[in-house]
């Protein structure tokens, strides 16, 4: 092949070309080619994981400013004061009797003071710190709220033994129906009169045949408390003592 002519020798070297550099070649170029989809689609899935983390991001700032419109007109609707609070801790337990919110003493919260979401009635402060407060929630079972039938004005106090199905009780003779909104009485020194509590679903009969019991579906979605009021009102019986203190009685 060496001693060939040099058209020979240029047939040779195209062949070998052909036959042994070329798939070599290919390889190569493949492999650069699949190194080059590989690093492509690292960077597409890079982009598409930020692109999701946006939008993740910007579908919960949707909802929050959808919450907060909410929480605006419910501000609107009062002539209270009132502190807007975020939730940052809640009791883990299944009752999840309390949460702690981020406002305390220094931005004027005391205890006491009633907590309303854009739904209703939340709760109420029972221990104020600087820069915190812990509120315990009208579905402690602990918890006592005074309340009554915005329709006929029956008035009694919402129960729960659970912390998930609450109830009250009333005379049988009482006027209360499945519908009824139920709300806050005024009554007991802590919750303003006529903040949502929750619709009546059914009526039992009680134990005691001059009773029935009336179970109530809270308004407020207690699994899912993000946004708040604090209503800047001190409890009724405070005003009370400081007028009893005030009175003079003759000697």
């Amino acid at each position: 092949m060496i001693s060939g002519s040099p058209e020979f020798q240029a047939k040779t070297a195209r062949l070998l070309t052909v036959t042994i550099f070329y798939p070599l070649q290919v390889t190569f170029n493949n492999a650069t080619h699949i190194k080059n989809i590989f690093s492509e689609n690292r960077r597409l899935n890079q982009e598409v994981a930020t692109l999701n983390t946006e939008l993740s991001r910007l579908r919960e700032m949707a909802a929050e400013n959808e919450r907060l419109r909410g929480l605006i007109g419910l501000s609107n609707e009062f002539t209270y004061s009132l502190i807007p609070v975020r939730v940052i801790a809640r009791d883990p337990s299944a009752e999840s009797k309390g949460i702690v919110v981020n406002a305390g003493r220094r931005d004027g919260v005391q205890m006491w003071m009633p907590l309303v979401g854009e739904k209703g009635i939340v709760g109420k402060v029972i221990q104020v710190m600087n820069g915190v407060s812990m509120v315990q929630l009208i579905k402690d079972p602990s918890n006592r709220t005074s309340i009554m039938s915005r329709r006929s004005r029956t008035v009694s106090i919402l129960e729960t033994e659970n912390g998930n199905n609450f109830f009250f009780r009333c005379r049988s003779h009482e006027d209360v129906q499945v519908g009824d909104t139920i709300v806050t009485s005024g009554l007991g020194g802590i919750y303003p009169k006529g903040l949502d509590v929750g619709q009546v679903k059914r009526i039992t009969d009680s134990q005691n045949p001059l009773f029935k019991r009336v179970w109530v579906e809270l308004s407020v979605d207690f699994d899912h408390l993000e946004e708040l009021f604090v209503m800047l009102l001190s409890p009724q019986w405070q005003s009370f003592r400081a007028e009893f203190d005030s009175l003079e009685f003759p000697k």
